[in-house]
C-alpha cells in the first residue's frame, strides 16, 4: 500500500472497537499499564476514555464518512490512533477514497499509556492580545465565510476551489473555526492550510474554536495565525461604513476568553461615535432553534444588543445553514454557517412550509420562530461528495457578504458555488 497521510485516515469507533475494550480494561483499579501514574490520575483517565468512546460510538456515521463528537477526549483520541494507523499501515481503505484506521486487541502495545501520556501534557496555548483599533478593509468589502470546513474532505476542497474562482474576486476569506479531529499541527497543515481558499490580495482570517483547541491551540495559534499574518484569536477589520468583528469562543469553550469583553466594548464604542455598523462572528452560537443556546455570549454583550448596535452575527459550530429573521427585540441578523466541510445528517424538516426550491436540488424551509428564538429560513438537501450516502448527510456551502454603503448583500453557495440564495439586509 502506498504511504497514508493521516488527515487520510478516518477514525470510528467500529474501526477501534476491541482496541477501545482493551484500552478500557487496562486502566481499571488493579491495571499495572499505568504504573509510572497515581491511582487518582489512573481513575479520571479511565473515567475520561470511557466518556470520549461513549461519546465516539454515539456519533457513529455512514461506513467511511467522518464523524467529530463535540468532546475533548473522544477527539483526542481520533487524533491519536488517525497518526498511528497511517504511520503504521493498520487502515483499509473505503468507498470514498479515504481510509478507515482499523486495530484489534493485538495492537494494544500500550496504545493508553501513550494517549494519557499525550492528554496529560497538554496545555492551553499562551493567550494574545490584539490591538486596540481594527485594519482596514476596502469601501464595497467583499467577504467569502467558511465554517466547521476543516474537514479536508468532502465539499470542503470543491468549496475552497470555487472561492478561487469567484469574480469578482473576495477581499476578506474568513474561516469561523474547527479543523478535525483536535486541531492538532498535523491536522492543521494537512486538512486546513493545504486547502484553504488562495486568492491573491485577499486578506486571509481564521477564529479559534473548541476542535483546536482540545489539543491546546498549538496548531491553530503556532500555524494558522503566522501563515495568515494575523496578530491574535480575535480581530477587527474597517471601512468607513462597517466594522467587521472576529471573536474567540474557543479558548474559554461558548464564552468570551480574557480581554475581548473588555476590547470588543472599546471597539463598540468607537464604532458607535463614527456611526459604522457591526458584523460579528464567532465559532459558537448567541442561539439556535435547533440545538442548545449561547446565554455566556449574549450575556456578556447584553447591553449592545438591546440597545440595538449589532446588525449581524455569523457563527458555525451547529452543522447546518440557518438564516434566521432579524430578532425581534435587537434588531440583529443571525446565521448559522456551519456547513461547508463537515458530514452532517440532515434534519428533518418536511413538516414545515417549503419557501423555495433550488435549481440545484436543495431547498429552503421556513421554521417559525420559538422560545425568543426568531423564525428562519433552514438549507436542506442532498449531498452529492458523498457517494453512496448522497441523501443521508446535509449540503456543503459557504457564504459572501458585500458590505454596501447602508445595506448588506448576502449570498448563499453551494460547495461548488451555484448561488442558493441572494438577499440584500438592511
Amino acid at each position: 500500500m502506498a504511504s497514508v497521510h493521516p488527515s487520510q485516515v478516518l477514525v470510528s469507533f467500529e474501526g477501534i472497537r476491541k482496541l477501545a475494550q482493551k484500552g478500557v480494561e487496562s486502566v481499571g483499579n488493579d491495571s499495572t499499564a499505568l504504573g509510572h501514574f497515581t491511582p487518582e490520575e489512573k481513575l479520571r483517565f479511565r473515567a475520561a476514555l470511557e466518556a470520549g468512546l461513549a461519546e465516539l460510538e454515539d456519533a457513529q456515521g455512514a461506513p467511511g464518512v467522518m464523524v467529530a463528537p463535540d468532546n475533548g477526549p473522544a477527539s483526542l483520541i481520533q487524533s491519536f490512533l488517525a497518526e498511528q494507523a497511517a504511520r503504521e499501515g493498520k487502515v483499509e481503505p473505503t468507498p470514498l477514497g479515504n481510509y478507515e484506521a482499523k486495530f484489534d486487541e493485538k495492537d494494544y502495545a500500550g496504545w493508553a499509556t501513550s494517549v494519557f501520556d499525550w492528554m496529560k501534557g497538554l496545555q492551553k496555548h499562551a493567550w494574545r492580545m490584539a490591538g486596540p483599533n481594527p485594519e482596514p478593509m476596502p469601501a464595497h468589502a467583499r467577504v467569502m465565510m467558511l465554517s466547521d470546513w476543516g474537514s479536508g474532505m468532502y465539499g470542503a476542497p470543491v468549496g475552497a476551489k470555487s472561492i478561487e474562482r469567484a469574480n469578482p474576486a473576495p477581499h476578506v476569506v474568513l474561516h469561523l473555526g474547527d479543523v478535525y479531529y483536535s486541531g492538532t499541527e498535523t491536522e492543521v497543515r494537512e486538512r486546513f492550510l493545504q486547502f484553504f481558499p488562495n486568492v491573491p490580495g485577499a486578506l486571509r482570517r481564521a477564529l479559534n474554536s473548541n476542535h483546536e483547541m482540545y489539543s491546546g491551540g498549538y496548531g491553530y495559534f503556532d500555524l494558522t495565525l503566522p501563515t495568515f499574518g494575523q496578530r491574535a484569536s480575535y480581530f477587527a477589520l474597517e471601512n468607513e461604513r462597517w466594522v467587521l468583528v472576529g471573536l474567540d469562543t474557543g479558548y474559554a469553550e461558548g464564552t468570551f476568553a480574557e480581554d475581548q469583553v473588555v476590547w470588543l466594548d472599546g471597539l463598540l464604542r468607537r464604532a458607535q461615535r463614527k456611526n459604522q455598523k457591526v458584523i460579528l462572528t464567532s465559532h459558537h452560537q448567541p442561539y439556535s432553534l435547533l440545538g442548545s443556546q449561547g446565554p455566556k455570549l449574549v450575556g456578556a454583550i447584553q447591553e449592545w444588543l438591546s440597545g440595538k448596535q449589532i446588525f449581524a452575527w455569523y457563527w458555525g459550530h451547529e452543522h447546518r445553514c440557518v438564516l434566521h429573521a432579524q430578532h425581534p427585540a435587537w434588531g440583529m441578523y443571525g446565521r448559522c454557517i456551519g456547513h461547508s466541510g463537515f458530514p452532517y445528517f440532515r434534519d428533518q424538516l418536511s413538516h414545515l412550509k417549503t419557501f423555495r426550491t433550488n435549481p440545484d436540488g436543495t431547498r429552503w424551509y421556513q421554521a417559525e420562530g420559538a422560545n425568543g428564538v426568531p423564525g428562519a429560513l433552514i438549507l436542506d438537501g442532498p449531498n452529492p461528495y458523498l457517494t453512496g450516502h448522497e441523501n443521508e448527510y446535509g449540503p456543503h456551502g459557504y457564504v459572501g457578504i458585500e458590505l454596501r454603503d447602508d445595506s448588506l448583500v448576502e449570498t448563499v453557495y453551494g460547495a461548488d458555488g451555484t448561488v442558493q440564495l441572494q438577499q440584500e439586509l438592511r
